[in-house]
């Protein structure tokens, strides 16, 4: 990696003792015009921060973000630093570390520390890549957000002395890792949920700068980290059972919850332990969590029998949640609930458009919302009004496209979606404009405008419900329902039968005994 500087340069400079520096450093901030106050309590920061360095035995000229995260946590035995020690206790340290920032700022411009000379012109890319973003009808708040992140990122790369050309895999993995004293308003990766805050403007600018061949950026920004114990697990899901993304997800993450308990050596796992495990989490839950946990729980252990790692008969110990199979009445909307929650969409605008035609593929088709989510363009087979789907287990299935659902996909299509290579039919309305991710909030809002904010569920499954309700009423078959509806199992279907209230009153037998 080249450098704009050499070691030597504080040599050269006259810097030979550390109290040169400091004396250099404060004829730098007089001659900046800093109020007498501003550069006392600048030049107390750097003595602090360069007595350190003497007492570690730590050279100028291999100062970089490490240097700085240990001096920012040290327990403090400076020599002569006993005015200020106690303050450490009561100031803020980002605050106590603004004069070292200063320091380490001011020893770079004067060539006392080697670093990759980048800084400048990164952040004129950044500034190229935010305007190509706002050409692309960026929202004003992801602007901000880009121009943030990528910065944050640029300025830890500078004071890490690693070259952009340089970035991989392992260097994301320490940036959402460091101690942050990255001078400006940035706090520490660490702290978020995850790192997706910078994964993706990050990966976007480098892209920018490949594509425009500003800068020769070999590795790009890695994916989400693969978890070494649950990733060969959702390999195995996908590649073995055919699940969705979402299933996966589902199963990895309650999985992951119990192997924290269980252990992390699977040859160790016993009946008595798995049982005892699952029923201290059942206890308290409700029927859904303890489904999911026991769920989850086998098809791990058959990826573990099927590796050879455990017994398969340690499958049936797996306790089995209660479940009253068609103990419950489906949530609907009648059909003219579900035409007025269609006909609040504003298709003056493109997310109306959008929502209007989402709404009438569930409302039509009783589709399920990953259906929604993963149609694509070559899905829709306009000339024979067909479009397929792929539905529970990876099936794929075509159905037919009605009349009015086809109009409103073919006007979005037409008149709203953005042009991007991106294949999914639905996408985000504002840039960067990605596939959606889930239709839920786009059902919710339809309902609070058709005023039946009441109703539960709000998801897409509302819809399904509704149409399945509705020709149950109408005099459809259970058959007929189940084809619509695509169910693999007649039993799943059988619950519509109990929403037809009607029927039931003319078949429902007198109690026996006293009215009253």
């Amino acid at each position: 990696m080249n450098h704009t500087t050499s070691p030597m340069a504080c040599s050269e400079a006259g810097f030979g003792r550390l109290a040169d520096i400091l004396g250099t450093y404060v004829e730098h901030l007089r001659a900046a015009g800093l109020s007498v106050t501003g550069a006392r309590r600048l030049r107390v920061g750097a003595q602090h921060f360069l007595a350190w360095l003497d007492l570690c035995g730590i050279a100028v000229e291999s100062i970089d973000d490490s240097v700085l995260c240990s001096f920012r946590r040290h327990d403090c035995q400076c020599p002569g630093m006993s005015g200020v020690r106690h303050k450490l206790a009561s100031l803020d340290k980002r605050e106590f570390m603004t004069g070292a920032l200063k320091l380490v700022q001011f020893l770079e411009e004067q060539g006392c520390i080697p670093h990759p000379g980048e800084m400048e012109p990164n952040l004129l890319y950044l500034d190229g890549f935010i305007a190509r973003c706002k050409e692309k009808g960026y929202a004003p708040d992801s602007l901000c957000r880009y121009e943030s992140s990528c910065r944050h990122v640029l300025i830890w790369l500078h004071r890490s002395r690693i070259s952009i050309t340089d970035v991989d895999a392992k260097t994301l993995e320490r940036f959402l890792e460091h101690d942050c004293v990255c001078p400006g308003p940035f706090e520490s990766p660490r702290q978020r949920v995850s790192g997706s805050r910078y994964d993706s403007p990050f990966r976007s600018f480098l892209q920018h700068l490949k594509e425009t061949g500003t800068l020769p950026v070999q590795g790009l920004m890695p994916e989400r980290r693969s978890d070494p114990v649950m990733g060969p697990f959702e390999a195995w899901l996908r590649s073995h059972r055919g699940i969705g993304e979402r299933s996966i997800r589902m199963h990895s993450h309650w999985a992951a919850s119990l192997v924290a308990t269980l252990g992390p050596d699977p040859r160790s796992y016993d009946a008595a332990g798995v049982r005892e495990v699952l029923l201290h989490r059942y206890d308290g839950g409700s029927k859904c969590y303890a489904g999911n946990l026991a769920s989850s729980m086998r098809m791990y252990l058959r990826y573990l029998a099927a590796k050879g790692i455990c017994s398969p008969s340690l499958i049936d110990a797996v306790p089995t949640a209660s479940n009253w199979r068609l103990s419950y009445l489906p949530r609907y909307i009648g059909s003219e609930e579900v035409e007025q929650v269609i006909a609040c969409c504003d298709v003056t605008k493109p997310a109306g458009l959008r929502d209007r035609a989402i709404l009438l593929l569930l409302a039509r088709l009783a589709l399920r919302a990953g259906d929604v989510v993963a149609m694509r363009l070559e899905d829709i087979d306009w000339r024979h009004a067909l479009v397929r789907v792929c539905g529970k287990a990876k099936r794929q299935e075509a159905l037919p496209l009605p009349q009015d659902a086809g109009d409103a996909v073919l006007t979005y299509i037409e008149k709203a979606r953005p042009r991007v290579t991106e294949d999914r039919v639905f996408l985000r309305t504002l840039a960067p404009h990605r596939p959606l991710a889930s239709i839920a909030s786009i059902v919710r809002r339809a309902l609070k405008r058709a005023g039946l904010e009441e109703v539960r569920p709000q998801g897409a499954h509302l819809f399904r419900h509704s149409v399945a309700t509705g020709m149950l009423r109408s005099g459809q078959s259970l058959e007929t329902i189940n084809t619509i509806l695509r169910h693999k199992s007649m039993n799943t279907t059988a619950i519509y039968a109990k929403t037809d209230t009607s029927m039931l009153l003319e078949v429902a037998q007198p109690w026996i005994g006293d009215p009253s």
